[in-house]
């Protein structure tokens, strides 16, 4: 069962105009490994709760930035749900 999740303060939130550079940054730093997809998904977290209810299209830009990044070969999207 999924926790509650409380607002993050704004100094803490995550921006999307810094997730790009941050993904740059751990891609330059791990490649494919694991410690990148650990850090993938940290920053994956952090966008969901700054952003509620857009997990979807969060996931999509992320998925779309590793592509660009070449940590994988085609970004797997995923469906947005019907209303």
């Amino acid at each position: 069962m999924p926790h509650p999740s409380r607002p993050l303060p704004p100094a803490r939130r995550c921006s999307l105009a810094d997730v790009g550079e941050r993904l740059r940054t751990q891609y330059a730093r791990h490649q494919r490994s694991a410690s990148f997809w650990n850090a993938y998904q940290a920053i994956q977290d952090e966008l969901a709760e700054s952003f509620p209810g857009q997990r979807v299209e969060l996931c999509n830009l992320m998925a779309e930035i590793a592509q660009r990044l070449g940590a994988v070969e085609q970004a797997q999207l995923v469906d947005t749900p019907p209303l």
